[in-house]
């Protein structure tokens, strides 16, 4: 049995060509193979748009700041893979996932600017500097986008998919955790929650894979835990939380 179970793992690379035909009319599944992709698309921008909302709205991010460097690491080099994609195999979705990794690495850096300066306090400390804290997260960036290539050359990812399942998985395991030890529904709100509900549901099929089921729960875990936290406190400035 145990043989049977590991060795049906899928070891079959993904070629560039195999999203050409996916992503074609010539494809018999091409309609639904296209909502899903928009749709992943549109729930990913979704989860870094509360993100900016929230830190500029409650002045606390829903992620932790490695999530962000992490992040701003992965899509920069989304930005490299899916250029030298389309500069290979001309496709439609290549220039769109460079372009869209582009305003990914773009609103992270948006988050991480706030991180340094309106949250530095919170994560770093009292004593922290405004240097220290970009130095850090310069650094960390820079760890991140060295292992991270590492980790794509190992698996032979060439279109970055095999790599993009990860990502998904941290973004929908990590918040409720986080959440839970902060306390606070303060940057955080109900949209997001199901919004990452939503990321995992769509990343995963629970009915054949048991680690998206895993994921699944954790989303679920999120929403649980921040229904059980206490309601938030008005703004002082009278303006409206994010729900």
């Amino acid at each position: 049995m145990l043989n049977a179970l590991f060795n049906s793992y899928v070891s079959s690379d993904v070629l560039l060509q195999d999203f050409v035909y996916a992503l074609s009319p010539e494809n018999p599944a091409f309609v639904p193979t296209l909502v899903s992709v928009l749709l992943t698309f549109f729930l990913g921008f979704m989860v870094y748009v509360y993100s900016l909302l929230l830190v500029v709205r409650e002045k606390s991010a829903p992620y932790p700041v490695w999530l962000h460097t992490f992040y701003c690491a992965a899509d920069f080099m989304g930005i490299w893979v899916f250029s030298a994609a389309y500069a290979s195999v001309p496709c439609w979705f290549f220039i769109l996932g460079a372009v869209g990794e582009a305003v990914w690495v773009l609103v992270e850096i948006i988050c991480l600017y706030f991180a340094v300066t309106t949250e530095r306090e919170a994560i770093w400390g009292k004593d922290a500097t405004l240097r220290h804290a970009v130095l850090f997260c310069l650094a960390e960036i820079v760890v991140c986008f060295v292992s991270l290539n590492f980790l794509r050359v190992e698996l032979g990812d060439v279109s970055m998919f095999k790599f993009w399942i990860f990502t998904q998985t941290l973004v929908v395991c990590v918040p409720g955790m986080f959440r839970k030890e902060r306390g606070t529904r303060v940057g955080a709100c109900w949209q997001l929650a199901f919004v990452l509900l939503g990321v995992a549901l769509l990343s995963f099929n629970p009915w054949f894979y048991a680690m998206g089921a895993v994921v699944i729960c954790f989303g679920v875990y999120d929403v649980y835990v921040y229904a059980a936290l206490p309601k938030k406190p008005s703004m002082i400035d009278g303006k409206k939380t994010v729900l």
